[in-house]
């Protein structure tokens, strides 16, 4: 099945196309403004250097964050209508899972992290890899650095967009053999892979009803507890 996979959910964009399991494109481009426009212009030019068109695409994957609030929105509102318009089933995929997939070879715990874009709130998961590729083993966390290596009880590679930034502190936190990083983003291509996989399997999601993956109330929480903790901590 061809899949087109779509994230916007960091200030990197990404587009990818697969086939299978094999990837045809995957493209990422730096935005901060007018992203809906240059993510359907890109779409077009991905597509056309692979001599497909709309109609060739078979299913749609869409990054549903955590992440930027507003370029998931976008990501999510084209993935939607892409998939509309055309008739095709479209899967969501949480961007924290697309970063994990990109250590499926690793034999560690995977930690993905992303940033809240609040001060020092992180988003993350824990994974594992499996014969079926991986698998969530924790619920979503939402908190800082500190909080996350009391979640930690064995060593991990921990994959994320900056995460040597991650990895001192962490390996500060636990011991430093511990913990082994990956820096990498979650790109279109993963997301695409990802999404095929679930499509090919008669998994898909309600097209209008597909939402962004937001934690808004787990991180009101984070916020709530971090100053918990610190007027506790004043004599």
């Amino acid at each position: 099945m061809l899949v087109l996979g779509i994230d916007t959910s960091g200030y990197a964009n990404a587009i990818g196309v697969v086939d299978g399991e094999r990837v045809l494109a995957d493209f990422a481009f730096q935005t901060r403004n007018e992203s809906l426009a240059r993510i359907m212009l890109n779409i077009d030019s991905v597509l056309g250097e692979n001599n497909l068109g709309l109609e060739d695409i078979g299913g749609f994957g869409v990054g549903l964050g955590p992440g930027s609030w507003t370029g998931i929105r976008i990501g999510v509102t084209v993935g939607k209508m892409l998939a509309y318009c055309t008739g095709k089933p479209v899967k969501g995929i949480s961007t924290l899972e697309a970063l994990a997939f990109c250590a499926r070879d690793c034999q560690r715990l995977i930690c993905a992290i992303v940033d809240a874009g609040a001060r020092e709130t992180i988003y993350a998961a824990l994974y594992r890899s499996g014969h079926n590729g991986i698998h969530q083993v924790s619920d979503y966390y939402v908190g800082d650095l500190p909080g996350l290596a009391e979640l930690v009880k064995e060593p991990i590679t921990l994959v994320a967009t900056d995460a040597q930034k991650y990895l001192s502190v962490l390996g500060q936190l636990l011991k430093s053999d511990a913990v082994e990083a990956l820096e990498t983003a979650p790109g279109g291509a993963v997301v695409a892979l990802l999404a095929a996989t679930r499509l090919e399997s008669g998994e898909n999601d309600d097209t209008l009803a597909l939402a962004p993956l937001y934690l808004k109330e787990s991180t009101a929480r984070a916020f709530i507890n971090k100053y918990k903790r610190r007027a506790q901590a004043v004599p």
